[in-house]
């Protein structure tokens, strides 16, 4: 029997485990640190405090002990793989071997090392951990009666305007529904391209730039962040952001594993693959999701749920295809389009990257899709 081990239960390592559950001789072993699956698409109601923690994990144990006993998970942090050896070490110094290994290590908030002190004085939300400290400062703001407090959102893409938007539209509705109150909350987006949701499509940028006016957020744009202390923002146009908390949600930096070999990768830390996403020069290890940089016919695709999703399906298939002595087409990921809240039940959309739709209908189909991805991990 052959072994396949997956190091990381992101979204690319869960559906590669779930291609492989109907296989009855393949070893799956997967490793996690963490004893959960962080939703990352719904961190923006998370931390708003929307949901709770409850409604945006998946217990990966439950999970892999509704599949058939040949795949086990095994709650450990792998520190190092071996491409001569086929091995992976733990961080408690123990070795396993594999026939096959799938990375899946995700990302991480890439905090840009030009900017002196945004680490120090910003927070993320790639993490359950930074989320979590984010949905508590918000649960205890909007409590408060008599003060004043600026929200600063570094990065105007799909994060950061889900975050944005969420929080503005809570803290509309809140003012609305009380008679005394002088808390006041603002909520700002700053970010160094010129347009919120830079690169996508001009129906959806003119949509959101619509929702921010209604939501009262200010946005600071085509000005890039050159620095940060304790209480301000400073930008190339040399204006000033008060702040008292500050939120970075622009950009990722993939996670990679130490290992006996210096294997390429990119400006984002990303895996260098090739077409059938193993990893460049080694025959037995694919690079999934986030950790790869997949590019096909010089088209580079940023990283996204649909992807990381699709190329741990692929990677699957491929095994048990090279298995089997089966040909597996070159990886061809394709778009169903995108789906963006905007706070409170309203949403923006392109289905199959033509259909665009707003309002409530959108905020439906995404609370759908999101719903359909957790159901597969909590029910057989």
């Amino acid at each position: 029997m052959k072994r396949v081990i997956i190091i990381g239960a992101s979204y690319a390592g869960l559906y590669a485990v779930k291609n492989f559950s109907e296989c009855k001789n393949i070893e799956v072993v997967l490793f996690d640190k963490n004893e959960y699956h962080y939703i990352q698409v719904e961190s923006y109601s998370f931390v708003s405090t929307s949901q709770n923690i409850d409604d945006v994990t998946i217990n990966i144990s439950q999970y892999i002990k509704s599949l058939n006993k040949n795949i086990n998970f095994y709650n450990e942090k792998i520190d190092y793989f071996d491409s001569e050896l086929n091995e992976v070490i733990t961080d408690k110094n123990i070795k396993y071997s594999y026939d096959y290994l799938i990375i899946a290590t995700g990302s991480l908030t890439n905090f840009p090392i030009q900017v002196p002190n945004i680490k120090e004085y910003s927070i993320g939300i790639k993490t359950l951990q930074s989320a979590v400290k984010v949905e508590r400062l918000f649960s205890s703001l909007i409590k408060n009666k008599n003060k004043k407090f600026n929200i600063v959102i570094g990065g105007a893409g799909l994060s950061g305007i889900e975050v944005a938007t969420e929080m503005a539209a809570i803290i509309k509705d809140k003012f609305h529904n009380m008679k005394d109150n002088n808390l006041e909350i603002n909520i700002i987006i700053v970010d160094g391209m010129k347009t919120v949701l830079p690169n996508m499509d001009d129906r959806l940028v003119r949509a959101c730039e619509k929702r921010l006016d209604e939501l009262n957020v200010k946005t600071y744009l085509g000005s890039f962040i050159t620095d940060v202390d304790k209480n301000k923002i400073y930008l190339t146009n040399e204006t000033v952001v008060d702040y008292d908390y500050f939120i970075f949600t622009g950009g990722i930096k993939a996670v990679t594993i130490n290992s006996n070999k210096n294997h390429d990768v990119n400006k984002l830390n990303q895996y260098i693959v090739n077409q059938n996403l193993k990893m460049r020069n080694e025959k037995n290890i694919f690079v999934i999701g986030d950790a790869a940089e997949i590019t096909l016919n010089d088209k580079y695709f940023a990283p996204t749920a649909q992807l990381a999703i699709q190329s741990g399906e692929y990677v699957s298939k491929y095994i048990q295809n090279e298995l089997s002595f089966k040909y597996t087409e070159k990886f061809n990921p394709k778009s169903n389009g995108v789906l963006i809240s905007l706070g409170g039940k309203y949403g923006i959309g392109l289905v199959f990257n033509k259909l665009f739709i707003k309002g409530y209908v959108a905020f439906l189909l995404k609370n759908f899709v999101t719903y359909m991805h957790k159901i597969k991990f909590i029910m057989k």
